[in-house]
């Protein structure tokens, strides 16, 4: 369980550096960042993983771009928390 969470963990921030979530300033949220081509991600995940960046969290690429499909599918599309307090 823990080395799923550190996989989840890491493929979330490969998405944020490579501009396709953003995390909320304010509450730490992850959600969908303005942009509807998520190639950037896989691509920032196919660099590290080939450069030995991901070694010990991923056993192979596909495990990688799996992850990194999940960490964007399971963003909002918006910070939940902002959204709450603007709908109050």
């Amino acid at each position: 369980m823990a080395l799923q969470e550190e996989q989840r963990g890491v493929a979330e921030q490969i998405a944020i550096e490579a501009g396709v979530l953003k995390r909320c300033q304010f509450h730490g949220d992850v959600y969908e960042f303005d942009t509807l081509d998520k190639t950037p991600a896989y691509k920032l995940g196919n660099y590290k993983f080939t450069n030995g960046k991901l070694k010990g969290v991923f056993d192979d690429r596909t495990e990688m771009t799996d992850a990194i499909k999940a960490a964007i599918e399971n963003a909002g599309m918006v910070c939940g928390w902002c959204a709450k307090f603007e709908a109050e």
